[in-house]
């Protein structure tokens, strides 16, 4: 059996680590939507990843902002619930 100390430490720190990266992913988001041409512009680049192409990206973004409006939903919010772990 799990030590519960250990276990709720580790638990709650991976809960802040995930809440500080949607917040991360919102802003980053945010940054894709105010400049359309990121992706274009990335993808033109020569160095540039050749395993993804520019509708992966896209299809990231889109999926981002599902799982945003699921984080963000409900009474009270999804996230309410996380940040109250948060310090």
């Amino acid at each position: 059996m799990s030590n519960p100390v250990s276990f709720v430490n580790l638990y709650v720190s991976k809960i802040q680590t995930f809440v500080q990266t949607m917040e991360d992913l919102r802003s980053m988001n945010d940054m894709v939507d105010q400049d359309s041409t990121l992706f274009t512009r990335y993808f033109a680049d020569p160095n540039a990843r050749k395993d993804i192409v520019e509708a992966d990206a896209t299809a990231a973004h889109g999926s981002i902002v599902q799982i945003l409006f699921t984080y963000d939903s409900g009474t009270p919010t999804q996230k309410s619930a996380l940040f109250k772990m948060l310090p």
